[in-house]
């Protein structure tokens, strides 16, 4: 089975590089009059010789400043968190600032053709450059399947070409975002001082009725390094991620529904789920192990309509998985479901109440394929904003209410309950790595319920967003009877974000 989907992976991709290469000689039915030699020499470039090179080479003094469009956004976020591996022994207290700062660059070579540039710096104040004694100290929370772990990275840098061979196809190829509904398989986790960003080709038919979104990603390259040259030869799959997926995001009235299938070959890292120290996550992002051969399928449904809004989003993996470096011998078999539900009063401060129930499912020692894998969400909206919680193995309860009291402004309080859905399985951080090993002889469920207060402000037209929160988390069972830490934990911030 591996086989084939390697085959079907390199066919995709090969495909989707010739359609690429081959447009825009495809585009010339012949070859123009010229005086000039078309037998030129060969030019290091994935295009057809089909008319002279200098037709594709950009013109010298052609530039127009006015189809250059430029975009930025810089954000300064001070932070605390108290007790974060639930102890009282002053040991797990941190206070640290981070920064972002980046600078898009737009340029429409034609109505149909968009070149896009975002290069992007972020660091922790006060942290060591990679190149010193701290080589990650400038980066917080999860990694970036494109490996980003410097000051400077770029971002997102790809080019777009809409009506790509057919009418209302659209072709993206480069370092991208991708984020799906509500951010819960894929997301940008724009709070994270990186991100997520995904090197690939993603193609979308804009259909009225039923657009289609076809895409290629590759999350780890097992025969290169991260810049140009330095391939090895080999076998090609060795050490690859690759993700390939179908979504349907289509809209009928007020009811949004998005079916869609992943295949995942490999992952993003060469190991497998991240492994606890003392309650801190290390190891990799979540389950993206690189033994594994996963399919996804499901989708969302969401409702809105007068007061009333609804939300619906439910996956089942299956596949194969195994220890890195032998064979993939144990099934998967996991499930996760979402549902939400809100009123919003149609009076002063249109306040909303809502609930929402999660579920994912989570192994015991004897099969590890039932603990379901989230790809890469932003977690830091979903299942409190504490990032104590990732859609695997848990139960959780949520309620909150959300105000405007003016226009410009927003107010939320939310709480949690927080449970795992098996016992035998750890206890898993947004980051999606272990915070929690659990111990063989566990049998309790109840982690603890979290409290999240937040106020956003808007000003200068929308321009400037200042933001503070706070959160309480408080233990539960799970932590007091395994002899991990009695106390509870606090976590607060603010933060100030700019951008045009």
């Amino acid at each position: 089975m591996r086989t084939f989907y390697q085959t079907f992976t390199r066919l995709t991709a090969a495909a989707l590089i010739v359609a690429m290469s081959a447009a825009p000689g495809l585009a010339a039915k012949t070859t123009p009059a010229t005086d000039k030699s078309t037998d030129v020499a060969a030019i290091p470039r994935a295009i057809p010789d089909l008319v002279p090179y200098t037709a594709f080479d950009p013109p010298k003094g052609v530039f127009d400043a006015s189809k250059l469009t430029l975009s930025g956004d810089m954000r300064v976020r001070p932070e605390f968190r108290t007790n974060g591996n639930f102890s009282n022994n002053g040991d797990s207290n941190a206070f640290f600032s981070s920064q972002l700062i980046r600078l898009g660059f737009n340029y429409d070579v034609s109505p149909d053709v968009v070149f896009f540039l975002q290069p992007q710096v972020s660091n922790n104040w006060g942290s060591d450059s990679p190149s010193g004694n701290n080589p990650a100290g400038n980066i917080t929370g999860a990694g970036n399947p494109g490996s980003t772990a410097t000051d400077l990275f770029l971002r997102q840098g790809y080019m777009m070409v809409r009506n790509f061979v057919l009418p209302n196809l659209t072709l993206k190829a480069g370092r991208q975002l991708l984020a799906w509904g509500d951010h819960r398989i894929f997301g940008t986790f724009d709070w994270n001082n990186v991100g997520f960003a995904f090197d690939g080709v993603t193609m979308r038919y804009n259909h009225a009725q039923f657009p289609v979104e076809l895409g290629w990603l590759r999350v780890a390259e097992g025969n290169c390094v991260p810049n140009a040259g330095g391939c090895t030869n080999g076998k090609a799959s060795k050490g690859d991620g690759d993700i390939l997926f179908v979504r349907m995001p289509m809209k009928f009235g007020s009811v949004a529904i998005e079916p869609a299938y992943i295949y995942e070959d490999g992952g993003s890292t060469t190991g497998g789920p991240g492994t606890s120290v003392g309650g801190t996550a290390t190891g990799p992002v979540g389950g993206q192990q690189s033994n594994q051969q996963r399919s996804t399928v499901g989708g969302r449904v969401a409702f809105k309509q007068g007061m009333f809004d609804a939300t619906g989003e439910g996956y089942w993996q299956f596949g194969e998985l195994g220890v890195p470096g032998q064979a993939s011998q144990t099934r998967i078999n996991a499930l996760a479901g979402h549902l939400d539900g809100g009123i919003t009063l149609p009076v002063p401060m249109q306040p909303r109440i809502g609930a929402e129930i999660n579920y994912a499912t989570g192994s015991d020692p004897k099969n590890g394929g039932h603990t379901f894998s989230q790809l890469f969400p932003t977690n830091h909206i979903h299942f409190g904003y504490m990032d104590l919680m990732s859609w695997q193995n848990m139960l959780t309860y949520g309620g909150n209410l959300q105000l405007r009291p003016t226009a410009e402004s927003h107010f939320e309080i939310a709480g949690h309950i927080m449970r795992l859905a098996n016992e035998k399985d750890n206890w898993y951080t947004a980051s999606q790595a272990t915070f929690f090993n659990t111990p063989a002889n566990n049998k309790e469920k109840s982690l603890g319920g979290e409290i999240d207060v937040v106020y956003t402000l808007f000003f200068q037209n929308n321009k400037v967003g200042w933001q503070v929160g706070y959160g309480h988390f408080f233990t539960g069972d799970y932590l007091k009877k395994n002899g991990f830490g009695t106390a509870d934990q606090n976590w607060g911030y603010t933060q100030l974000w700019i951008n045009f």
